[in-house]
Formats: structure tokens, sequence, C-alpha cells
């Protein structure tokens, strides 16, 4: 009995970790732009990134969206929002597009 209890517990808990095609698109999309922005300074919630996963047009494409903050806490910080879509094959995930796009405001900022 006591092992059994265990053997549930442990399913649920991986249950709840977040896995599954919405997981694979997060990753892939945190990965292309680590690939994107490297050498900058920003940061991208990975977690908003998963939350926000939602099927796309085809039955194995999913987009993402969040923000991607950069030089957080200086003078120059300003942010952009991340639109990402990538298709699901199996236990991987490859990146179909990604756009930043800008806000107006922070636009502003530089006249």
């Amino acid at each position: 009995m006591r092992a059994t209890a265990t053997a549930l517990v442990c399913l649920l808990l991986g249950a709840c970790a977040g896995g599954g095609p919405e997981k694979l698109v997060a990753d892939a999309c945190v990965k292309e732009v680590d690939q994107r922005l490297a050498g900058k300074t920003y940061e991208v919630d990975a977690d908003k990134l998963l939350t926000s996963a939602a099927k796309a047009d085809a039955a194995d494409t999913y987009q993402v969206s969040g923000p991607v903050v950069f030089d957080r806490g200086l003078a120059s910080e300003f942010t952009q929002m991340l639109k990402c879509k990538a298709r699901v094959d199996g236990k991987t995930a490859s990146v179909i597009s990604i756009e930043f796009i800008w806000s107006m405001e922070d636009l502003k900022k530089a006249e």
C-alpha cells in the first residue's frame, strides 16, 4: 500500500512539473533567444512562456509569448515582447519563427 501511494504521489508531481509539448516549445524558444541575444544583458521568464503556450495553426505547432527585459535595473532598461512559434516532433521542438516586438514607448525614450 505504501509503495502504491508513493508511486501515485510521484506521478502527480511529475504531471504538475509542466512537461509535455508546451514545455518543449518554451524550452526551444528560450534556447533560440539565448542564441540570438548572445552577449546582451536580458531576462526571459520561461514560466511565463510556458503558461502562455497555445496551439497555433497546425496540430503539432504551438505559440508562446512573454516579455524580454533588457538591461534590468539600468537607465537603459527596456522591454520587448517575444512571440515564438515552434513545431513539436516527438520529444523535441523546432522553432519555426521568432519575433521581438518593440514597445512604442521605449522608442520614444530615445528622443
